[in-house]
Formats: C-alpha cells, sequence, structure tokens
C-alpha cells in the first residue's frame, strides 16, 4: 500500500519557505502508525524515532529542493537574492526615490540655447534641465522666441506640488544683453518613494509574462524601467477609430519615448491627445468649455479649427481668461457669431509632448501624453458614541497619512472611491475607536478648487480621464463634529 507525505507550500515575503522537520516527522510517524497500527506496540521507541529521524532527513532534503526550485522560476516566490537575479535577466531594476519634475518652457531672445544644466526655480525648489534647447524665431512683428517644453528635474529629494505658472526664476546667469524669461506650462509630477519588495516583486513577474501577453503589457514593462517613472501614471489607451494614446510621467521624455519605441509594433499607431471643445456661449466675452482639463494659464493665446455654427471663431488667434479648469472666456464677442453647434479641437494641448528619436539615418516622432495632476482636497467630519475620552487631534493624527497614501495611489484616469476613502480612515484609527462605535462620517472632496460628488448611485468620484489625484498632508483635514 503506498502513500505520500504531504508538504505544503508557505509563502512569505522571502519567497517559498521549506517546512520545519519536527512537522514532516509527526507526519511520517502518523502515516507510519496508519499503515501498521501495532506499530507503537511491536518496536521500542528508540527505534521509531531512529527511523522517523532518517526518514525526515530524506523528506526534508526533497522539501529544500523543491523550495529552491520554486524560487527559481516564479517572481512571486522568490527570494531576495533570486528576485534580483530575476530581475536582472528581464531588465528590471528596483525603483530607487526620484525627485520632483517639472517641464518648463523659455521665452527670450531667438537662437539662445539653454543648456543641459541649466537652473531654474520656484523660489523655493530649484530644477535643472535634463536636456537642453534652443529659443525659436521669434513671430512676426514680435521680437522674442519661445523654446520647447524642456524637462526638469529638482535638486533635493522629496515630493511636492508644482502648479502651473510658479518656475519663474532664472538661477544660471545669462548674458545682459540677452532676454530670457522661463514658466512651467503644466504642472510638475511630484515624486515617488522608493519601491517595495512588494510592488519590485510585481513588476518583476509582469516583466516575464510581458513577451507572452502581447504589446501593451510588454510596453508598460518597457516605460516601468524608465527611472523616476511613476507605475501608477503609465496607461495606454486605445482610441475608437484606431490608435493608441500613451500616458506615463516623471521620467526623461527621451528615455520614455526610447521605451515607446522599442516596446510599440507600429508607432504610426501613436496618438496625441485631442482637446475637444464642447460648447461656447453667445457672449461678450464667449466662453468656451472643453472635455479635458485645459490647463492654460490667463493671458495664454489658443487656436480652434473644426467648429461648427460659430464659425468665425476657428482659424484665429483667441485669449484666454481662465474661469475653471474645463472652461475660459476667449476675448471675443460671440453675441453675433451665430449658435455654436458642434465640433472644435483646442490647439496647443499641453499635455502632448513631441519626442523626437533620431535611429540614424531615420527620424520619428513619438507622441507622449504626460497627464495633469488633479489637486485633491478631503474633508472628513467624523462622531462617535463612545463614552470614553477620544482625543480628536490623535485621530486626525492617525488617519492623515493613510488618506494621503490612498489618494495618491490612484492610477490615472480612475476614480476615487469614497467608500474605500471611509474603509481607509475607520482602519486607521481602530486603535483608538472602533468602527462599530463610529456615529458619523461625512466626507468632502475638492478637486482643483472645484467640490465634487459621487457618480450617481456609487460612491466614485471621477475626475479629468486623463489626469491623477494627488494631495498631501496639509489638504487633509479630519475634524469630529
Amino acid at each position: 500500500m503506498a502513500t505520500s507525505v504531504t508538504i505544503p507550500t508557505v509563502l512569505s515575503i522571502a519567497g517559498a519557505q521549506p517546512t520545519p522537520p519536527s512537522t514532516l516527522n509527526a507526519e511520517l510517524i502518523a502515516i507510519a502508525q496508519t499503515l501498521s497500527p501495532g506499530l507503537t506496540a511491536s518496536l521500542p521507541a528508540s527505534l521509531i524515532e531512529d527511523l522517523s529521524s532518517t526518514a525526515t532527513g530524506a523528506v526534508s532534503l526533497c522539501d529544500q529542493a523543491y523550495v529552491e526550485l520554486l524560487n527559481s522560476v516564479t517572481p512571486f516566490g522568490a527570494n531576495a537574492f533570486i528576485l534580483n537575479q530575476l530581475g536582472i535577466m528581464y531588465g528590471i531594476q528596483p525603483g530607487a526615490a526620484s525627485n520632483t519634475s517639472v517641464y518648463v518652457q523659455f521665452t527670450g531672445t531667438p537662437g539662445f540655447v539653454i543648456s543641459k544644466g541649466f537652473i531654474v526655480s520656484d523660489s523655493t525648489y530649484q530644477y535643472v534641465i535634463q536636456d537642453g534647447g534652443i529659443i525659436g524665431a521669434a513671430p512676426p512683428g514680435g521680437t522674442n522666441g519661445l523654446s520647447a517644453q524642456l524637462f526638469a528635474v529638482a535638486t533635493v529629494s522629496g515630493s511636492w506640488a508644482v502648479p502651473v505658472g510658479t518656475v519663474t526664476t532664472i538661477s544660471t546667469s545669462v548674458p545682459t544683453s540677452i532676454q530670457l524669461a522661463v514658466t512651467n506650462p503644466v504642472t510638475g509630477t511630484p515624486s515617488e518613494a522608493a519601491e517595495t519588495t512588494e510592488q519590485y516583486r510585481a513588476r518583476v513577474l509582469e516583466a516575464g509574462q510581458a513577451s507572452a501577453q502581447g504589446m501593451p503589457t510588454f510596453l508598460k514593462t518597457q516605460l516601468a524601467k524608465v527611472p523616476g517613472v511613476l507605475n501608477r501614471l503609465i496607461s495606454l489607451q486605445q482610441v475608437v477609430g484606431g490608435g493608441w494614446l500613451i500616458m506615463c510621467a516623471g521620467g526623461d521624455p527621451y528615455l520614455m519615448a526610447y521605451a515607446v519605441y522599442q516596446g510599440l509594433f507600429d508607432i504610426n499607431q501613436l496618438l496625441p491627445s485631442q482637446l475637444n471643445v464642447t460648447g461656447i456661449t453667445n457672449a461678450n466675452p464667449g466662453v468656451m468649455t472643453t472635455d479635458l482639463t485645459h490647463g492654460y494659464s490667463t493671458g495664454q493665446v489658443i487656436n480652434v479649427t473644426g467648429v461648427t455654427g460659430m464659425t468665425g471663431i476657428n482659424n484665429t488667434p483667441l485669449t484666454v481668461t481662465v474661469i475653471t479648469p474645463n472652461s475660459f472666456s476667449i476675448g471675443k464677442n460671440t453675441t453675433s457669431s451665430g449658435t455654436y453647434v458642434s465640433g472644435g479641437i483646442v490647439t496647443p494641448n499641453l499635455r502632448n509632448q513631441l519626442v523626437s528619436i533620431n535611429d540614424f539615418p531615420d527620424v520619428y516622432s513619438i507622441p507622449l501624453v504626460i497627464p495633469f495632476f488633479q489637486f485633491t482636497t478631503v474633508a472628513i467630519t467624523w462622531n462617535t458614541i463612545a463614552t470614553n475620552v477620544v482625543s480628536a487631534s490623535a485621530i486626525a493624527s492617525l488617519a492623515g497619512q493613510p488618506i494621503v497614501n490612498y489618494v495618491n495611489s490612484i492610477a490615472v484616469g480612475q476614480p476615487l472611491n469614497i467608500f474605500e476613502l471611509q474603509t481607509v480612515f475607520l482602519a486607521s484609527i481602530s486603535t483608538l475607536v472602533q468602527p462599530s462605535q463610529i456615529s458619523v462620517i461625512n466626507i468632502i472632496v475638492t478637486v482643483n478648487g472645484i467640490e465634487l460628488s459621487p457618480l450617481a448611485g456609487t460612491g466614485l468620484i471621477y475626475g479629468d480621464p486623463q489626469s491623477y489625484f494627488e494631495t498631501t498632508l496639509g489638504q487633509v483635514s479630519v475634524t469630529q463634529q
């Protein structure tokens, strides 16, 4: 009568773990007694112990070999050394903490070169230009030209918001004969903390599966290799009618573009983001609304094409005065311009970053979409039926960081879940107040200065589909009612 020893598979953060010999020994004796009920009566205990110990040693060797095999073939169970070796095989390095970054744009004397290493500032932090560029030709009748958007990285570690139009100081000296100004037309990207073992394990596992799962997974893996790239901001969206829109942020634009160049089967399928008009009022001045957050600053000049009904708006310079994240007046009297019917594409779209890849003798243009961050505040009001004294300040101290961590973990384009936010709050304060003793929880979420409510019938708050939620401890308030 044949039988076998069942060896459980035990997984921990260090990978698969061997079963303790005492457990194997006890199972062997139990099996022997099942096969021979009189075993303990017919043999001395010392002999039984001697035989079982020898068998246990053999089974332990088999168990160790099984553990080593498991750890060698899957990142899910690999120990630290094997995990690192698998990461090297797949070209995946553990993610280190990255500095906050921002795209800036210079205006000034045409032909002036902005060299790599040029330093700008927002009066609190300094940022170093990574790739360099040049001031372009001045427009007809003008004296100052404009550079492309240049990638800059903070000189110190840490995570902070970089709102539009705050990087306006030039720290590097320039000749007195040169006119030069700088600003950031888009919001910056806060840094990301160093990657945990669990996060690295997941990326290595995804990298091993990428080639078998097709282009999207493989391309995400390639982008995740770029230093500084925020994993939650990697998104591939298939466009209705054909093509792909690739969103990614935090890394050097040339490295991100090269990752796309390597990972995409056909770069002709790449599309830029499109900012569409959803309405124009008949007023003085007319007010335009857009389907995405526009990201413009007051005074910026835009152009619109493809509008039907109010056709006089097309292909004429329009000066923006910002009203909301999705609306602005256009500096033009539209009371007699006809009624807006449909259509309209607004340029420039500040999300778009066009990067040239020079694979001699060929040059390819890679359109990347850099998602905006949505400045998010969370206000939680609570109360309790507990009769014992509960410190409101202690509750606020416990809840603040977990709430920040949840908001800042939401992937680009995904909604904020009020119910999940409530769960995070209750779990964070459970050492002081049990969930059953909480009598009131009111949550107010404000995005870019506008209070948003969940979609009817759900707990989901949707922001801009090409942006991501971002908050800090200073933007989270937890108060007792």
